[in-house]
């Protein structure tokens, strides 16, 4: 899984959700992928303006894919196999 935040031109949060074959299958198999935002290092506050979910092969692939939209206040965090699952 590949996780991105990036801010809109309205000021608010785009969280940025990639997932790959791995985590497909992943899924498939009845497992399901847990995601945790505080990560992402979100200000207490800001509002979460969209959320967008893609896929690539892999994390890599999904990088690359990412390249193009990166800007200079753009976190990226690679999580190959999803988060801990909350407890």
């Amino acid at each position: 899984m590949v996780k991105a935040v990036a801010t809109l031109p309205d000021g608010s949060t785009l969280i940025v959700m990639g997932i790959s074959e791995a985590n497909v299958q992943h899924l498939k198999d009845g497992r399901p992928i847990y995601f945790n935002p505080t990560a992402l290092k979100i200000a207490p506050g800001t509002t979460v303006g969209a959320i967008t979910l893609f896929y690539g092969r892999d994390e890599t692939e999904m990088a690359r894919m990412l390249k193009a939209l990166i800007g200079p206040d753009t976190e990226v965090l690679i999580v190959p196999k999803g988060d801990e699952r909350p407890h």
